[in-house]
């Protein structure tokens, strides 16, 4: 029943749901390292890729449109690349 606009309030003897009641396929995915390293570099690939398919094709070397492709692509695939780099060890301090 709602009345104004608002909804009904739950009942107190109502079920609530849990965390436990969620089935296992809801659990959040990863993806191995060097699956999302490898995606990442593909990026960078097609950035390349792109700029010289673009030139060749098209004889233009010297495009606005052509550089915020292939920046987008390369910068997204960098970046990505080095994040999913693991942590380097960190240094152990000096004994005193």
């Amino acid at each position: 029943m709602r009345t104004q606009g608002r909804p009904a309030p739950m009942a107190a003897d109502s079920p609530q749901a849990t965390d436990a009641d969620q089935p296992s396929s809801r659990r959040p995915m990863s993806l191995p390292r060097s699956v999302s390293f490898w995606g990442f570099a593909s990026l960078v690939v097609l950035a390349v890729a792109f700029y010289l398919w673009w030139g060749l094709e098209f004889g233009v070397w010297i495009d606005n449109g052509v550089y915020a492709v292939t920046i987008t692509l390369l910068l997204f695939g960098l970046a990505g690349m080095w994040l999913v780099l693991p942590n380097p060890p960190a240094p152990a301090s000096p004994p005193h």
